[in-house]
């Protein structure tokens, strides 16, 4: 499986071990789960922000068509 090398200071090694006995999980395990959890997340956030945007603009039109700028 393809993978990755990452740098990390001391003390955040120190606290991924920590966290990772802590759910007793593997050290590799916890990293990619939170890797992956994020992008995931992000991605989503980003594809609702999207639509929302889209449906605002879509809203804004028939707005702004059904209510000139004089009538409001």
């Amino acid at each position: 499986m393809p993978g990755i090398t990452i740098e990390f200071t001391e003390e955040e090694l120190a606290e991924l071990r920590a966290e990772a006995r802590e759910q007793g999980v593997a050290i590799k395990r916890l990293a990619h789960d939170i890797l992956t959890e994020d992008v995931v997340r992000r991605r989503q956030r980003q594809r609702f922000v999207e639509g929302a945007t889209q449906k605002a603009h879509e809203i804004m039109a028939d707005f702004e068509e059904r209510f000139p700028a004089g009538l409001r």
